[in-house]
């Protein structure tokens, strides 16, 4: 039997790649069961690209069973545009976490670099090699979608270590 919070998705949450990791946390340790990314291609329509994350964040929570659904909070960015997309994109990842039941935690961009590499400043490729390095992996995590998905599983679980009674 799985823990409540042993075994989570990440998300790391975008219209063209959205990036996934399965973690699950076995003692001290934490390993990766999978990840990869979604990919839409540009042809399909706003719509199609919203169902077809949906639909394969879905199947991932069907075959994975996670205890624990672990998101990107939104950023601000100059362009509205893309920060609603981006709100769409995390809308229908916590939807498909709601219909099972599935509770969702959310961290900032930051938090995540600073849980990670000690620092919220942190470049994209210090996160990557840092998540090799704290998941024991052989080759830095790719594409970077990737790594990001990973580094906010790592959070998760520094969380649950740090303040337990708060997961």
């Amino acid at each position: 039997m799985i823990s409540r919070a042993s075994r989570i998705i990440a998300i790391d949450p975008g219209i063209r790649v959205t990036g996934y990791g399965i973690l699950e946390k076995r003692g001290e340790k934490m390993i990766v069961l999978a990840s990869g990314t979604i990919r839409n291609t540009p042809r399909l329509s706003h719509a199609k690209k919203l169902a077809h994350i949906h639909s394969s964040v879905s199947d991932l929570l069907e075959e994975y069973l996670p205890r624990g659904f672990v998101l990107e909070d939104i950023f601000y960015r100059k362009n509205i545009k893309s920060t609603v997309t981006l709100g769409e994109v995390r809308g229908i990842c916590s939807l498909a976490a709601a219909q099972r039941d599935i509770p969702v935690t959310t961290y900032a961009a930051r938090r995540v670099k600073k849980a990670v590499v000690g620092n919220g400043g942190a470049d994209k490729s210090q996160v990557q090699k840092m998540v090799q390095i704290l998941l024991d992996l052989e080759e830095p995590p790719t594409p970077l979608d990737v790594s990001d998905a990973l580094a906010l599983g790592i959070t998760y679980f520094h969380d649950i270590l740090i303040f337990p009674s708060e997961k």
